[in-house]
Protein backbone atom coordinates (compact mmCIF):
# COMPACT_ATOMS: atom_id res chain seq x y z
CA UNK A 1 0.00 0.00 0.00
CA UNK A 2 2.30 2.76 -1.23
CA UNK A 3 -0.34 5.40 -0.52
CA UNK A 4 0.32 4.96 3.19
CA UNK A 5 3.82 6.43 2.86
CA UNK A 6 4.31 10.01 3.91
CA UNK A 7 6.79 12.71 4.83
CA UNK A 8 6.92 11.89 8.55
CA UNK A 9 5.62 8.40 9.29
CA UNK A 10 7.24 5.30 10.78
CA UNK A 11 7.03 1.73 9.51
CA UNK A 12 5.03 0.85 12.63
CA UNK A 13 2.49 3.58 11.87
CA UNK A 14 2.22 2.32 8.28
CA UNK A 15 1.67 -1.25 9.54
CA UNK A 16 -1.11 -0.05 11.87
CA UNK A 17 -2.81 1.86 9.04
CA UNK A 18 -2.50 -1.14 6.74
CA UNK A 19 -4.15 -3.38 9.36
CA UNK A 20 -6.98 -0.88 9.88
CA UNK A 21 -7.68 -0.63 6.15
CA UNK A 22 -7.37 -4.35 5.43
CA UNK A 23 -9.54 -5.37 8.39
CA UNK A 24 -11.95 -2.42 8.40
CA UNK A 25 -14.97 -4.74 8.46
CA UNK A 26 -13.98 -5.81 11.99
CA UNK A 27 -14.30 -2.21 13.26
CA UNK A 28 -17.38 -0.68 14.90
CA UNK A 29 -17.64 3.07 15.03
CA UNK A 30 -20.03 5.46 16.70
CA UNK A 31 -19.90 9.23 16.20
CA UNK A 32 -21.70 11.87 18.22
CA UNK A 33 -21.54 15.38 16.77
CA UNK A 34 -21.37 17.98 19.52
CA UNK A 35 -22.07 21.70 19.14
CA UNK A 36 -18.38 22.33 19.89
CA UNK A 37 -16.82 19.17 18.48
CA UNK A 38 -17.18 15.42 18.26
CA UNK A 39 -17.04 12.23 20.30
CA UNK A 40 -16.06 9.04 18.51
CA UNK A 41 -15.94 5.50 19.78
CA UNK A 42 -14.10 2.95 17.66
CA UNK A 43 -13.96 -0.65 18.77
CA UNK A 44 -13.19 -4.18 17.62
CA UNK A 45 -13.31 -7.65 19.13
CA UNK A 46 -10.12 -8.57 17.22
CA UNK A 47 -7.34 -8.17 19.80
CA UNK A 48 -4.39 -7.55 17.40
CA UNK A 49 -6.50 -5.09 15.38
CA UNK A 50 -7.52 -3.35 18.63
CA UNK A 51 -3.84 -2.86 19.47
CA UNK A 52 -3.24 -1.29 16.04
CA UNK A 53 -6.33 0.91 16.46
CA UNK A 54 -5.44 2.19 19.92
CA UNK A 55 -1.81 2.78 18.97
CA UNK A 56 -2.85 4.64 15.82
CA UNK A 57 -5.29 6.89 17.67
CA UNK A 58 -2.86 7.71 20.47
CA UNK A 59 -0.05 8.46 18.01
CA UNK A 60 -2.30 10.69 15.91
CA UNK A 61 -3.44 12.62 18.98
CA UNK A 62 0.20 13.10 20.00
CA UNK A 63 1.06 14.20 16.45
CA UNK A 64 -1.83 16.68 16.46
CA UNK A 65 -0.71 18.15 19.79
CA UNK A 66 2.84 18.48 18.42
CA UNK A 67 1.56 19.72 15.03
CA UNK A 68 3.55 16.92 13.31
CA UNK A 69 1.51 16.25 10.19
CA UNK A 70 2.60 12.88 8.74
CA UNK A 71 1.55 14.03 5.25
CA UNK A 72 0.51 10.54 4.19
CA UNK A 73 -0.16 10.40 0.45
CA UNK A 74 -3.79 9.31 0.85
CA UNK A 75 -4.73 11.53 3.78
CA UNK A 76 -7.63 13.89 3.50
CA UNK A 77 -7.13 17.64 3.03
CA UNK A 78 -9.35 17.97 6.10
CA UNK A 79 -6.60 16.40 8.19
CA UNK A 80 -4.06 18.91 6.83
CA UNK A 81 -6.38 21.73 7.91
CA UNK A 82 -6.79 20.22 11.38
CA UNK A 83 -3.02 20.00 11.80
CA UNK A 84 -2.66 23.65 10.82
CA UNK A 85 -5.17 24.63 13.55
CA UNK A 86 -4.22 22.01 16.14
CA UNK A 87 -3.63 24.64 18.82
CA UNK A 88 -7.39 25.29 18.77
CA UNK A 89 -8.36 21.67 19.52
CA UNK A 90 -8.75 20.07 22.95
CA UNK A 91 -8.62 16.29 22.94
CA UNK A 92 -9.62 13.73 25.55
CA UNK A 93 -8.86 10.03 24.98
CA UNK A 94 -10.57 7.30 27.00
CA UNK A 95 -9.96 3.58 26.60
CA UNK A 96 -13.02 1.34 26.30
CA UNK A 97 -13.27 -2.39 26.91
CA UNK A 98 -12.75 -3.10 23.20
CA UNK A 99 -11.26 0.08 21.75
CA UNK A 100 -10.98 3.79 22.28
CA UNK A 101 -13.17 6.87 22.69
CA UNK A 102 -12.00 10.32 21.62
CA UNK A 103 -13.63 13.68 22.31
CA UNK A 104 -12.28 16.68 20.44
CA UNK A 105 -13.63 20.17 20.96
CA UNK A 106 -12.87 23.70 19.84
CA UNK A 107 -14.18 27.21 20.42
CA UNK A 108 -13.63 27.98 16.72
CA UNK A 109 -16.73 27.12 14.63
CA UNK A 110 -14.65 26.49 11.49
CA UNK A 111 -12.48 23.99 13.42
CA UNK A 112 -15.63 22.33 14.78
CA UNK A 113 -16.84 21.93 11.18
CA UNK A 114 -13.49 20.32 10.28
CA UNK A 115 -13.77 17.94 13.26
CA UNK A 116 -17.25 16.92 12.11
CA UNK A 117 -16.05 16.43 8.53
CA UNK A 118 -13.01 14.39 9.56
CA UNK A 119 -15.12 12.15 11.82
CA UNK A 120 -17.35 11.42 8.84
CA UNK A 121 -14.37 10.64 6.63
CA UNK A 122 -12.92 8.23 9.19
CA UNK A 123 -16.30 6.54 9.60
CA UNK A 124 -16.53 6.11 5.82
CA UNK A 125 -13.05 4.57 5.77
CA UNK A 126 -13.96 2.25 8.66
CA UNK A 127 -17.05 1.15 6.76
CA UNK A 128 -15.67 0.89 3.21
CA UNK A 129 -11.87 0.76 3.57
CA UNK A 130 -9.67 1.87 0.69
CA UNK A 131 -12.68 2.25 -1.62
CA UNK A 132 -13.71 5.32 0.40
CA UNK A 133 -10.19 6.75 0.15
CA UNK A 134 -9.99 6.19 -3.61
CA UNK A 135 -13.37 7.83 -4.18
CA UNK A 136 -12.44 10.85 -2.05
CA UNK A 137 -9.12 11.24 -3.86
CA UNK A 138 -10.83 11.07 -7.26
CA UNK A 139 -13.35 13.73 -6.25
CA UNK A 140 -10.60 16.18 -5.18
CA UNK A 141 -8.64 15.89 -8.41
Amino acid sequence: MPGLNGVDISTTEIADLKALFQQHTALRREVKLLPNGVTTITETDDVPLRAALVTHVIQMVERLQQQRNPQVIIQSPTLDQLFSQADQITTQVTPTATGIAVTQTSDNPSVVALLHQHAGEVSDMAERGMQAVHERMMSTN
